[in-house]
């Protein structure tokens, strides 16, 4: 079964271990524990686990503030990626934003994580723009990618619809 579940002071100890091996496996700037925490004390800040059977395959985190969704983090085990948990994580985003009039929904993205923009793209995202040397670590620019989504709620449905493997998990 496949759920998602958010992370709060109360239940963080339970997924911690899980969400910092992710976290490692899957970023070359990983957040730290108390990035975390931080994200649990913002009262903008939105932090999921996606669960199946009970067992932690992903997580995202996104703020909603001043009309906009900023997604902040977001990954998957690498051992379970292809499997449109990422597309049902950020569909499951987007239903939020829609339920709460938000406009747009907005990212940055390492240019090199094709796989992300492409993910990103199918979703329905489009690049902007660019930050240059927005990431410390490898002086990368990040492209800023966004959704308007007040053109989406008449199509919501649409998110869960979509054909492929994501069908097949739930």
């Amino acid at each position: 079964m496949i759920s998602l579940v958010d992370v709060t002071k109360a239940n963080l100890s339970l997924f911690q271990r899980q969400i910092l091996e992710i976290e490692n496996l899957s970023f070359p700037s990983p957040w730290t524990l108390n990035s975390f925490i931080q994200e649990i004390n913002r009262r903008i800040s939105h932090f999921w686990a996606l669960t199946i059977d009970k067992e932690l395959t992903g997580y995202i985190c996104f703020w909603i503030v001043a009309g906009e969704i900023h997604l902040m983090n977001i990954a998957v085990h690498p051992g379970k990626r292809g499997n449109g948990f990422g597309h049902y994580m950020l569909s499951k985003m987007i239903e939020v934003g829609i339920s709460k009039a938000v406009q747009t929904a907005w990212l940055e993205v390492r240019p090199s994580n094709l796989t992300a923009i492409a993910l990103y793209q199918k979703m329905g995202f489009r690049e902007t723009g660019r930050r240059p040397r927005y990431y410390a670590d490898t002086k990368e620019d990040a492209v800023v990618m966004s959704l308007p989504l007040f053109d989406k709620e008449a199509n919501c449905q649409e998110l869960d619809e979509q054909p492929g493997r994501l069908q097949h998990i739930l």
